[in-house]
């Protein structure tokens, strides 16, 4: 698609196609029942537009798309409907958040057995169970941080 050279053409062009996308945007907001707003500002300043049902309820949807005003009986249903969701949304992560304290705490507990076990004594006067179950201690708290880590 190229630009049209000569200004008056433009302008014939801009009128005629002007009135396509209005009888569109008529149907459009008939059959579907939506708000529809169409401006154009031409080369000489003048604006061209179109509205239903009218400017300013388009203007004010575009510069605040949350206000919304009930239009109909389905307005209701979509309210619960959001409403369950955001509750179901603040169980979820409830439940995220419980589960997160409840790795955390275990953690923590790893952290500070292997503590004690570092500050029992050396390990020269251990058993070979007792020193498989120190590194198995640490292997385990390395997993948990890695996957706590991750989580964040």
């Amino acid at each position: 698609m190229k630009m049209v050279e000569d200004h008056a053409d433009r302008m014939t062009t801009l009128l005629k196609r002007k009135a396509q996308i209005i009888k569109e945007m008529t149907e459009i907001a008939a059959q579907c029942d939506v708000e529809a707003s169409f401006l154009v500002s031409s080369e000489d300043g003048k604006p061209h537009s179109f509205a239903h049902p009218s400017m300013e309820d388009a203007v004010g949807r575009v510069k605040n798309p949350l206000r919304h005003e009930p239009s109909g009986e389905n307005d209701t249903y979509i309210e619960q409907l959001v409403e369950a969701h955001k509750r179901e949304n603040n169980e979820m992560l409830k439940k995220y958040y419980a589960a997160l304290a409840e790795e955390l705490e275990i953690v923590e507990e790893n952290e500070k057995k292997l503590k004690g076990l570092l500050e029992s004594g050396n390990d020269e006067g251990l058993s070979v169970e007792e020193l498989k179950r120190k590194h198995q201690a640490f292997v385990e708290l390395g997993t948990a941080s890695q996957q706590f880590g991750q989580k964040k």
